[in-house]
């Protein structure tokens, strides 16, 4: 459990955890030891912006909210939680160990910076992360029109561990993770190629000696861009003609381009447009030429160029202002090859004064491949039937159809690539321009550049703010006294890094903290970390399934590769839920929302219903819509919670609906079936309760003599195969509203076979093991009925002197009796409220001592009942 304090529980929340409750009570019970934490994503933008709404600081809103959610999980939801391994991203003992996975990122070479576009929110003057824009370019929350800057960015290289992410996919496949593994392979995408680091240098050349200088004002000097190619032996044989940049690159902006007065390509070439599917009246082919003006603006070299990495060559980068590409296209910086594209006889290299590599190629087994040809005039799709003639030396004499693993181990050896990945995902962006995150925990210096802060002197704290934050604030930079600092590597003056690092990052190795929370001195005891992991059964919403678990992912197989976890997987399980769906009333002329306080229910003259405002008595269109407060349709838990009580709620939340689908909420009609069933359980007990009281004791028969054993109703069948399907409802796919359908069927079997209705009820010791078995089974989902019921039918057992019926209920030795029954090893005595009982002690576990505070609260329902 790690939700946002966002200060109020919803629905949402109570289905998610009322799943997680439910099956961890259900492993306890079968005597696994069972980890239910919880824990606080605290950090982000949604916090920061409500605290400069309220005009307090976030650490201060943020305590409040999380103060108030505690309260509510431990006097609404009767969670069995294990508080003692609380944590939060937002105190300095968590994002300490979240800064030391920063700098062993960065020791690995897996954190770098690069310039970058980044969402800029003018209303809320701050930086958004793509998930914060909806699909017309607006953001979230303010509405406003997202403007796109350029900042230097900090990235992790996830795109290193595409392949492993993707092989780690075949861990984990099976029919429950089926939905889940497919948005994991459609995110990551095909691996058919690899990005490409390349230095970016100013254009230096004897008439263009004033652009080095501007060309260094623009801070490219030591940046790199990211290429990305599906031909990785053309790209390291340096086969390259040019780097093109569309508009969603940095390196389109107005600085990076040349003086006007040098950007000659506008009139020293045709612009040649050659068809061969374009033909005239008469059948005829036709050539059309006409004059570069006519195609404006004429693509044109910038300011700027790459540095090959094995030839040492500049590679031009040319504008392409007519791109029709999308502007968030994942690679706008496009590598292009001197080469023929497919079926034609011209490309953007014939047109442009482009410096010719030196790379030749070489026909294989014929006998004209002694004379090395042009690239160029080389058509891209027979290129597999060349060598390469170069001097990389790792691809001279190679045959260009067998280069592409040479070319990746050169890239991997030179630390600029070689690692598959898609054209569909770039490496993660996890700078955020924001105060309340961590703080990367990076020094800039000018003689050494950035620096990592030595380890023993983490965390590197947030400061304290001195007033309420405004928007446009920017309080790590306009701290002086933080912000100023001495270099760890030569003592010289620095400064901090002012960005704070991305939520998610928090987030993607959080689990691996509870098992270890209270420890100072790592980030989690490896011992504790092979006892854990991984993690049975990762509880969530659907949309948890592709980002989340993405980046928790690429987190865990690098925290395999350190040696602090046993396994690249994180999760063994994961159960989405759906949606809580609220009703919704919509005045249909106007689209205003109706709150539903303000609505009523009536028949129009077909007898149909039809629902009116009471107001205007105009009649509303009805949808169902995910709840939020602009709708007028989110439910308070709490007060469902005061009409209705937990268990009651808990078992309306579970019933009906299976946990990965929407659920409708509607509370009439699903309350009323589970209070007649939940009477129905408790009529059965009265029954025994009842037969204690008249009779001192009762002849129990057994076997061949028991009367169930030959009933028509086939009873032993029935009752086995209830309990086969509830142990793998609970064990297997989780759909709790299938064990509550079974159990009302069980309900059902006892009442044919009671004695109010002429069976022969508690005589049989097939119906009283069948009766405990539902009280049982009911458990996990129903815990504190499941109790009292526990406890009636002990006081009734204990009344009968014959024998003692209780000990034979909970025998799992005696294969006459019970050899049958899955369920037989569940070793908690429900006379004991279950979260009372700490779970046993395992290495690399400590004892989990959780729930004691609602052992008063069972007690005061009890004295009530009674």
């Amino acid at each position: 459990m790690f939700p946002y304090p966002s200060g109020t529980l919803h629905l949402g929340h109570l289905r998610v955890y009322t799943v997680a409750d439910a099956l961890s009570r259900y492993r306890a019970m079968r005597g696994n030891i069972v980890l239910q934490p919880m824990g606080w994503d605290a950090f982000g933008l949604p916090a920061e912006n409500a605290a400069i709404d309220k005009e307090v600081s976030p650490e201060i809103w943020t305590e409040r909210n999380i103060a108030h959610m505690r309260e509510q999980m431990e006097s609404t939801m009767l969670l069995g939680l294990d508080w003692s391994r609380e944590i939060n991203t937002s105190s300095a003992d968590y994002y300490r160990w979240t800064q030391w996975l920063f700098l062993k990122l960065y020791e690995a070479g897996l954190a770098y910076q690069r310039f970058a576009f980044v969402n800029w929110d003018p209303v809320d003057q701050t930086v958004l992360a793509d998930e914060l824009i909806d699909a017309e370019g607006r953001s979230w929350r303010s509405g406003a029109v997202v403007e796109r800057r350029p900042l230097r960015q900090w990235y992790f290289r996830t795109t290193v561990y595409s392949k492993s992410l993707l092989d780690g996919l075949k861990e984990i496949e099976g029919n429950e993770w089926r939905d889940v593994v497919q948005m994991q392979r459609g995110w990551l995408g095909t691996l058919d190629g690899t990005q490409i680091e390349l230095d970016v240098n100013p254009v230096v050349s004897s008439e263009e000696q004033h652009t080095k200088e501007e060309s260094c004002a623009f801070g490219v000097t030591g940046e790199r861009v990211n290429v990305f190619t599906k031909y990785p032996g053309l790209a390291v044989a340096d086969v390259i003609s040019h780097i093109g940049v569309h508009p969603g690159s940095v390196y389109f902006e107005e600085q990076f381009r040349m003086p006007e007065t040098q950007r000659g390509l506008n009139t020293s070439r045709k612009l040649i447009l050659c068809s061969h599917h374009l033909t005239g009246n008469d059948g005829s082919f036709k050539l059309s030429l006409s004059s570069t003006t006519a195609a404006s603006p004429w693509p044109e070299r910038l300011a700027v160029a790459v540095r090959h990495p094995f030839t040492g060559r500049q590679i031009p980068m040319i504008r392409l202002p007519n791109s029709t590409q999308c502007e968030t296209m994942a690679f706008p910086n496009q590598l292009s090859f001197n080469l023929k594209p497919h079926g034609k006889s011209l490309c953007l290299t014939d047109l442009l004064d482009l410096p010719p590599s030196d790379t030749k190629l070489t026909l294989l087994n014929s006998e004209d491949n002694l004379q090395p040809v042009d690239p160029a005039s080389v058509p891209l799709d027979e290129v597999d039937r060349y060598a390469f003639v170069t001097s990389v030396t790792e691809l001279n004499g190679v045959a260009v159809s067998h280069s592409a693993e040479k070319a990746m181990d050169a890239l991997r050896r030179s630390g600029r690539g070689g690692y598959w990945s898609s054209e569909l995902r770039t490496d993660w962006l996890v700078s955020r321009q924001r105060y309340w995150g961590t703080p990367i925990p990076i020094v800039h210096c000018r003689n050494c550049g950035p620096v990592p802060v030595p380890e023993d002197q983490l965390p590197v704290r947030l400061p304290p703010l001195h007033r309420p934050l405004k928007r446009g604030d920017a309080p790590l930079k306009d701290n002086v006294e933080w912000r100023n600092t001495v270099c760890p590597k030569c003592g010289e003056p620095g400064d901090r890094e002012t960005d704070t690092l991305d939520t998610f990052v928090d987030s993607s190795w959080y689990y691996l903290r509870y098992l270890d929370p209270q420890n100072h001195r790592e980030v989690c005891e490896r011992r504790k970390a092979h006892g854990g992991l991984p993690v049975d059964i990762y509880v969530g919403g659907i949309e948890h399934a592709i980002r989340h678990l993405y980046y928790a992912r690429f987190m865990a197989h690098f925290l395999y590769d350190l040696g602090i976890t046993p396994c690249r997987e994180p999760f063994s399980r994961f159960l989405p839920i759906g949606l809580i769906l609220g009703q919704t009333f919509v005045e249909p002329n106007t689209g205003r929302y109706v709150a539903p306080t303000e609505v009523r229910k009536c028949q129009d003259s077909a007898g149909r219903t039809a629902w009116l405002e009471k107001r205007t008595g105009s009649p509303l269109k009805i949808t169902w819509d995910k709840m939020s407060k602009s709708k007028l349709n989110g439910v308070d838990p709490a007060e469902v919670v005061e009409r209705h009580g937990t268990e009651l709620v808990r078992l309306t939340m579970l019933a009906n609906v299976g946990p990965h689908r929407e659920r409708k909420w509607q509370e009439d009609g699903v309350l009323r079936g589970i209070v007649n069933w939940q009477s129905k359980i408790g009529r059965l007990v009265d029954g025994l309760v009842e037969l204690s009281k008249t009779s001192s004791s009762w002849v129990i028969r057994f076997g061949l003599e028991d009367p169930l054993y030959s009933h028509p109703i086939n009873f032993r069948s029935a009752h086995e195969h209830i309990v086969s399907q509830v142990n793998h409802c609970y064990n297997d796919t989780f759909v709790l509203s299938a064990v509550i359908a079974r159990l009302q069927e069980l309900t059902d079997l006892l009442r044919k076979t009671a004695q109010s209705s002429g069976g022969p009820g508690p005589t049989s010791f097939m119906y009283l093991r069948a009766l405990a078995d539902l009280i049982v089974m009911l458990a996990p989902i129903a815990p504190i009925f499941a109790c009292e019921m526990w406890s009636r039918l002990q006081i009734a057992c204990n009344e009968n002197t014959s024998s003692n019926v209780l000990d034979l209920l909970r025998s799992v030795e005696s294969s006459d009796h019970n050899g049958f029954h899955p369920l037989g090893t569940w070793p908690y005595d429900l006379s004991k409220f279950a979260l009372d009982q700490p779970f046993p002690v395992h290495s690399g576990c400590a004892e989990l001592d959780i729930g004691s505070q609602n052992s008063r609260k069972v007690d005061e329902f009890r004295s009530t009942s009674n």
